[in-house]
Parts: structure tokens; sequence; C-alpha cells
């Protein structure tokens, strides 16, 4: 049985989580995870969530089949999209009386202190209110090319982490957790225990799963910056039933790294 701290929490919820094979918002995937994170606050925990799926929510909204390749594209579904994603989440969370608020962050708030400071006092109020911060990338606005400043919110996921002091980190994909190698090859093996993140790290740096824009690097940068400042850390698939209360009730689940 493992021992994970989670007074506070930070919940990344990837893009592959969120949305369907088409791209579209997954709603039954959203519903089940919104319903999960309404069941751990009611235990007095505090709960931040990190998502994608703004690009989705604006491809559907767009009629569109494909997801577009040129950014500013990209940036025009985002901005279409976000409303509708918050408006999901609200819908969903209101079901549980649970309160949320939109946050959309740049690289750049983290490099002035002043926005740095205010960002950490809206959260701290947040939380003490009892909202959800949900959190995520600011798209169209982001001067560098979409996903890449936060590697599909993975490093914006572990920042919040570390500057909120978390006990956890949950980052949520479409694969069970770290493998030895690509999860499609015969024969790889699933990561139970992690207590070095970063020689772990050098070690499969060359694999790409696919996963969002981050993929399995980035992930794993996420996991040593987190842990390095002593939260735990865990990967798992954020499609599995009841996946948030099983790691939060101390379950063999996922992959889980130890803070340092």
């Amino acid at each position: 049985m493992r021992n994970i701290k989670s007074g506070k929490i930070v919940v990344k919820i990837g893009t592959n989580v969120v949305t369907s094979n088409n791209g579209m918002l997954d709603l039954n995937v959203m519903q089940s995870l919104v319903e999960q994170i309404a069941r751990i606050k009611a235990k007095g925990k505090d709960v931040l969530v990190i998502t994608s799926g703004a690009i989705g929510a604006g491809m559907k909204e767009l009629e569109l089949s494909s997801r577009p390749k040129d950014v500013v594209m990209q940036q025009v579904c985002a901005a279409i999209g976000q409303g509708i994603l918050m408006s999901t989440y609200h819908s969903f969370f209101s079901r549980h009386g649970v309160k949320v608020s939109q946050i959309l962050l740049t690289y750049d708030v983290f490099k002035n202190r002043k926005t740095y400071k205010n960002l950490l006092n809206s959260l701290n109020r947040l939380l003490k209110l009892g909202v959800v911060p949900i959190i995520n990338e600011n798209d169209p606005i982001s001067i560098d090319e979409i996903g890449h400043s936060f590697g599909d919110n993975d490093n914006l996921s572990a920042l919040i982490a570390v500057k909120m002091k978390a006990d956890l980190l949950v980052i949520l994909t479409d694969v069970e957790g770290l493998y030895n190698k690509e999860p499609t090859q015969k024969n790889a093996v699933l990561i139970k225990e992690v207590t070095d993140a970063a020689k772990v790290g050098r070690k499969v740096s060359g694999m790409s799963n696919g996963l969002g824009t981050g993929g399995i690097k980035t992930k794993l940068m996420a996991a040593k910056t987190a842990t390095e400042a002593g939260a735990f850390v865990v990967i798992a698939n954020g499609k599995t039933s009841n996946i948030l209360l099983k790691i939060v009730n101390n379950e063999n689940v996922g992959t889980v790294f130890y803070p340092k």
C-alpha cells in the first residue's frame, strides 16, 4: 500500500484524456473526473485543475473534422473553445455544488515577481473560498508555438504544484503510466515506482508516445521539477474508472514518483 500525501492536489488533465479520438471533447470522461474531484474535495482536500481541451472544443464549434496544422488556426480554435470548455466544467461541477474559476496563463507570469505573487494570492484565496481553480495556457495570445511553452500543460502543472506547495501532482494521460519502452512495443513493462525522476528521464528521454504536444519527455521533466520540490507525482490513465479516487486512496495504479 502506498502512502501518498494528498492534502493539496494538482490534477493535470491532458489533451488525450479530455478529448476523444476525433479531437472533440469527451463529455463522459470530463463528467467522471469532475465527480471524482468533487468527492475528493468533500474529504477536505484542496484541488487545482490544469486542463487542456480548448482547441478540441473550438474544432467542434467550427465543425472541423481534424486538428488544424497552422498555429493561427489552432489559436482561433482555442479562443472559441476556451469558453465552451469552461462552460462544460462549470455545468458538471455545479451539479455537485462546487464553484469554479478560470485562470489563463502564459510563461511570462512566472518571470515577473509581481504577477507571480498576484497569481499565488488569487489561487490561495480561491482555495480558501472552496473554489476549484481551472487553469490553462492562454493559447490565443501565447507568443510561443502552441503547446510548446508549457508542453501540453505538463510543465505548467509542475510549476503550479511547486509554487502552491502541493503534496501531490497527478498527470492524467491516455496510457497507464511510465513504461520501460514504448507502450505499444511487445514486452513493454509498466514501471510502478520511481525514486529518481531525473535518472529515469535520462534513460527514456528519446521516447515519444504522441501524447498531445507533450509526450513522455515533458511529463518526466514535470515529475522531476515537482519531486525535487517535495511533492509526490503520479502519472496515470485518466480514462480508467475512478482513477483519481484510486490514487488518493493509495491504490497501486499508474506510476508514482517519490519526492526527494
